[in-house]
């Protein structure tokens, strides 16, 4: 039995209700703020994490929160539920629907829970520690390709790469690659954990955007660490693989 159950159907719950929330948004001209990290904010991101906390608040009293939009609440126990109500706002405010909600819940500071959730696509991964991985309801792995020239390898911007200092070496990894995409944001790390991709790298992040995936990609089948090999959240990066590439990846990297 998953002794993660109870929490597991609350953080779905959720997800269906940011998805309705979402979906009624989508395509319409919201306004648009531009936060001091560069990084777009709509109603809609604030709607669904205003939503999310009042329903954690009700039914989860005493865990802790941490969300993008409005900061961290501590708990008086061990455990905190960690929200990015729409990971990839950049899309969304183009129209774009390879965005996602991100729920994940930490147990002292590690998580044991995770969901990305892409309402457009009415796609949805999640999984719990030693629960195994799902998508829509059907249990799924990460590919089995061993060797990069077979691999299809994603980004969310070249340019962030090289900006960070990754550049010769991530343009090094895409020309031996089969096949390169700035499929970025949680869709990448979504396509890792389903067997449709074997490695997505986040060069700058935070909590919220990679907490569900140091859950999701091990009970995958894969691995998660930070661009440094770290097995944290912490480390402001994030690479998710298949497991087989992961060393190849980070030896590239680290030269």
């Amino acid at each position: 039995m998953n002794p993660y159950q109870e929490e597991l159907a609350l953080a779905l719950s959720l997800a269906d209700e940011s998805r309705r929330i979402l979906l009624s948004h989508f395509g319409s001209n919201l306004q648009v703020e531009w936060k001091g990290d560069n990084t777009p904010v709509t109603r809609a991101d604030r709607e669904v994490e205003e939503v999310l906390r009042g329903r954690l608040a009700k039914t989860t009293p005493g865990y802790g929160i941490i969300g993008e939009e409005f900061g961290q609440e501590p708990g008086s126990i061990d455990r905190e539920w960690v929200l990015d109500p729409i990971d990839g706002t950049k899309a969304f405010i183009h129209h774009v629907p390879l965005f996602g909600t991100l729920i994940a819940l930490l147990e002292k500071g590690e998580p044991i829970l995770g969901i990305i959730d892409l309402p457009v696509l009415g796609q949805r991964v999640y999984a719990t520690r030693g629960g195994g991985c799902f998508h829509n309801e059907k249990k799924c792995r990460v590919s089995e390709t061993k060797d990069l020239d077979g691999a299809l390898i994603l980004d969310g911007s070249i340019t962030t790469m090289e900006r960070l200092g990754h550049g010769l070496a991530w343009k090094g990894l895409r020309e031996k690659a089969r096949l390169h995409r700035g499929w970025g944001d949680c869709y990448g790390h979504f396509l890792v954990a389903t067997g449709a991709a074997e490695v997505m790298a986040d060069p700058i992040v935070e909590i919220w955007d990679i907490a569900p995936m140091a859950v999701i990609l091990p009970e995958a089948g894969g691995r998660f660490t930070s661009l440094q090999g770290n097995e944290t959240i912490r480390d402001r990066s994030g690479l998710s693989t298949n497991g087989r590439l992961h060393e190849t990846i980070l030896s590239a990297l680290q030269s």
